[in-house]
């Protein structure tokens, strides 16, 4: 069975600058740190780890991210996303005034589990429902980090 395609999009601000904002992003071996739904993060090179992420519904995704672009000159930062989805996620970082930046996230990716495949007709809202409770988070953990540093520092 082929795989079900998603699309999925979401803007993030977060109150510090484009290159700090890209060098937060960029590291994934710390998106446990700050993301709920990010359950365990490990690293397999500099520029891939594996990551085991469970949102609102019960069920956990398994996945191996790959960094493939980081480029602070543009504020772009990409990554290949294989295992139980299959595709690419990237994220286009601009600053609004300096100390905020406004962050475009793009994800295209493939279900590769059949149980997900055989249910996405019937579930298909409740794993896009998901996918957005996730980023929510997602935003908002990212966010408090942020704060937390700045006052600390």
């Amino acid at each position: 069975m082929t795989g079900q395609h998603y699309s999925f999009r979401a803007r993030w601000t977060l109150p510090v600058g484009r290159s700090r904002a890209l060098d937060v992003l960029a590291d994934l071996e710390r998106y446990g740190h700050w993301w709920p739904e990010v359950r365990s993060v490990v690293g397999i090179d500099e520029d891939t780890a594996r990551v085991t992420i469970r949102a609102a519904l019960p069920y956990t995704l398994r996945l191996t991210l790959h960094r493939r672009r980081v480029d602070h000159d543009v504020g772009h930062l990409e990554a290949e996303i294989a295992g139980d989805l299959e595709g690419w996620a990237s994220w286009r970082v601009r600053d609004d005034d300096g100390r905020r930046t406004r962050l475009d996230y793009r994800q295209e990716v493939v279900t590769t589990s059949a149980w997900m495949n055989v249910s996405a007709p019937f579930l298909q809202p409740l794993f896009r429902a998901n996918h957005a409770v996730m980023m929510r988070r997602g935003q908002a953990g990212v966010t408090r980090m942020l704060r937390q540093a700045s006052t600390a520092s």
